[in-house]
């Protein structure tokens, strides 16, 4: 059987979960204003986002019992997504309570810590890998505090020194996920350069200019729906400009801050270009990023400071991040 049949079945159900979250995440929440009247619009978009989660729950167990490690961190890492799945449920039937929300939210920075940590370690001993590295430690860091920044930030007084501290912290938040998307996009661009040459890469490469290009733009003729969707949707505090003291950020400022968007979306098309030259890892990094994309910043939403889709998503994402540079090891660069 060849190594791309072996590949398909493996992908399932990760491919078809981060598939449905996105189409639910455009719907309910990119689109809201534009579905919400539209009851069977609005309707799709909650049932892919319901049947993208429930997949996704399958999938991480599959992808965290298929490492290469030991049989006992394998269940102890199953278990500790447990409290992820918990959280799911208890979304779906009503608002999660405080206790089920805190132990969803260490639990995800665990698995992100262990993930993030454990791709790290893997992609600085393969050769041509080690620029990897970089996004996912600064993936480590950023998440870990934006997991806990806004649970901080509604239990200290707005008026405390400390609530100020974290203040300054989200802009250090926001440049640390600015360093890491270009890091992403350079990192996928490299690898897939160094595997399939310039020839293949360069169609890849025109839809993402395209993307960088329109994305953009929206600010110069949409600012405040553009401003909207990013806050909204994607929980943008556009910390390094002002944070909450702005009432409106300039159409530059959103210009920049739509890079964000675009350049993880970079990142996983240019991982798509070695889908068949690297043993799998390209799809998975490229299914990783759209997860994090998804999940997007840590900002608290109308069910609370612990985003049941956001805890997925990430957790996913971290997952697959991890799995790609394990089988960026595996495979042998193309000498072509």
């Amino acid at each position: 059987m060849s190594a791309k049949q072996d590949e398909a079945p493996e992908l399932f159900p990760a491919g078809v979960a981060v598939a449905l979250l996105g189409a639910g995440f455009v719907v309910t929440r990119v689109f809201a204003r534009a579905t919400q009247p539209r009851l069977s619009g609005a309707g799709l978009g909650v049932f892919a986002l319901v049947a993208g989660a429930l997949l996704a729950l399958v999938a991480v167990q599959r992808v965290a019992w298929s490492a290469r490690t030991p049989v006992g961190v394998r269940a102890a890492r199953s278990l500790l997504l447990l409290p992820m799945s918990v959280l799911a449920v208890a979304s779906m039937l009503g608002e999660p309570t405080r206790a089920v929300q805190t132990l969803a939210l260490a639990a995800t920075a665990t698995t992100v810590l262990a993930s993030c940590a454990a791709g790290i370690l893997r992609s600085l001993r393969t050769p041509g890998a080690a620029l990897h590295a970089a996004p996912l430690a600064l993936l480590l860091v950023g998440e870990t505090c934006e997991l806990y920044l806004p649970a901080l930030r509604l239990a200290v007084p707005p008026w405390s020194p400390a609530a100020r501290t974290l203040d300054h912290a989200g802009a250090v938040f926001e440049a640390i996920a600015f360093a890491g998307v270009a890091l992403a996009a350079i990192a996928a661009t490299r690898s897939a350069l160094r595997r399939v040459g310039i020839t293949r890469l360069a169609p890849f490469a025109t839809l993402p200019a395209a993307l960088i290009a329109v994305t953009a733009s929206l600010p110069v003729n949409f600012p405040r729906r553009t401003t909207d969707i990013a806050k909204h949707a994607f929980g943008v505090r556009f910390d390094l400009v002002g944070g909450a003291g702005l009432s409106h950020p300039s159409r530059p400022v959103i210009a920049a801050y739509t890079l964000l968007f675009s350049g993880l979306l970079t990142a996983a098309m240019m991982s798509l270009a070695a889908q068949r030259a690297d043993g799998g890892a390209g799809v998975r990094r490229a299914l990783g990023w759209s997860c994090v994309l998804i999940a997007g910043f840590g900002a608290t939403t109308a069910v609370g400071s612990v985003d049941a889709l956001r805890v997925i998503a990430l957790s996913l994402g971290v997952l697959l991040l991890e799995d790609a540079a394990a089988r960026e090891g595996a495979a042998p660069a193309d000498q072509a």
